[in-house]
């Protein structure tokens, strides 16, 4: 039986997606200040410099897209911006080999846009990466608390898979997600059968 998947009719068009420039200082400071008092820490662990310094964030986006970021951050990470009418919206992140087996997309909405399709829309450029990549099969997870994003993933075709505990003590949510639409749900639960944690 076809796997669900994103619907065209749902999905917005008007995003330009391009990864992190210096030419972008206006957008970015601008975005910096719409997560200023938000429950999200939008930048810490190995980003934490972000909130100072946008030169360091520029050049370690490129780093990190051509080596990752050893030993915090073993893959390469292919960071790309969303902006609508020149206003930075979404950050997407792609890991083209799996985070710690868990994670080839990862992404954050700008505070002031949510609820208007942005996540959906970066979870489908990130999908629509992996399968020209060749990654027929993305994993994805996140908090069990946060329900609006699991509610993105499972609107385009998530399968959610057994949970795990993350190193915080907090469980999230495991999926599986087909890139292109002629993905079977018997390829997706087949991705963790021989999964071992670490």
């Amino acid at each position: 039986m076809p796997h669900a998947r994103r619907n065209p009719a749902l999905m917005r068009t008007d995003l330009e997606f391009r990864r992190p420039a210096l030419t972008d200082r206006a957008a970015f400071a601008d975005w910096i200040a719409d997560w200023q008092g938000d429950a999200y820490e939008v930048y810490d662990w190995i980003f934490a410099r972000a909130w100072t310094d946008f030169d360091w964030y520029v050049a370690s986006c490129e780093r990190m897209r051509r080596n990752g970021c050893p030993p915090e951050l073993t893959v390469p990470l292919d960071a790309q911006w969303a902006f609508a009418n020149e206003t930075l919206v979404g950050e997407l992140y792609l890991f083209y080999e799996p985070l710690v087996g868990d994670n080839h997309i990862g992404y954050k909405v700008r505070p002031s846009y949510r609820r208007k399709g942005i996540a959906t829309a970066l979870l489908s450029h990130g999908l629509d990466q992996l399968h020209e990549r060749g990654i027929a099969i993305a994993r994805l997870s996140c908090r069990d608390t946060n329900l609006a994003s699991a509610a993105v993933i499972e609107r385009a075709g998530g399968t959610r898979v057994e949970d795990k505990r993350g190193t915080e003590g907090q469980i999230n949510r495991r999926y599986s997600i087909p890139t292109h639409r002629s993905a079977s749900r018997n390829q997706v639960k087949a991705l963790y059968v021989d999964d071992v944690d670490p």
